[in-house]
């Protein structure tokens, strides 16, 4: 699971559960234009912001593609999030959603995908020293996760279980 690949970025003991809400997110917004578009092999040659080209295939999923044309400019932006908290008494989570939208047919091409993954951990081992916490997934692998803010092993003991959502997204249009 890609969340605990990611830096355990919260967490807190059960006496703070009703204060903890610690959330993490980053955005990173790439601009690029249209240099050319070949409508056989549907290849697109774009031409990024610092002056680089590079060439993608445009799959049949985009069904826009004959819209597009040359000099057009494309936006991605790909956002993630992580948001740790203690699990309720009982809870147990291992859920992932996904979701899409497409521009409608006709118009320039567009698409927002976005994937969201909520599961909770047991932790089983904390290491203040390397500042990292050990994980029981619910599938019940291990993990060990680096700890983006120490101060947090503080917070929790072994036992704890906590819910780790992660969520990221791409939206791409022209």
């Amino acid at each position: 699971i890609a969340i605990v690949t990611l830096n355990l970025w919260g967490c807190a003991s059960n006496e703070a559960q009703k204060d903890l809400k610690i959330e993490r997110a980053k955005m990173i917004t790439v601009t690029a234009t249209v240099e050319s578009v070949d409508m056989v092999t549907r290849m697109v040659t774009l031409r990024g912001a610092d002056g680089k080209k590079s060439t993608i295939y445009a799959g049949k999923e985009v069904v826009n593609l004959p819209q597009v044309r040359v000099g057009d400019e494309v936006v991605a932006i790909y956002s993630e999030a992580v948001a740790v908290r203690m699990a309720k008494p009982g809870e147990v989570r291992d859920e992932t959603a996904q979701g899409m939208v497409r521009a409608v047919p006709g118009s320039k091409p567009g698409a927002v995908e976005v994937y969201e993954t909520t599961v909770t951990a047991e932790i089983v081992d904390i290491d203040k020293t390397l500042e990292t916490a050990t994980l029981r997934l619910p599938d019940g692998n291990i993990r060990i996760v680096k700890v983006q803010d120490p101060a947090n092993l503080e917070k929790v003991k072994i036992g704890d279980t906590i819910v780790i959502t992660y969520s990221n997204e791409l939206a791409i249009s022209v």
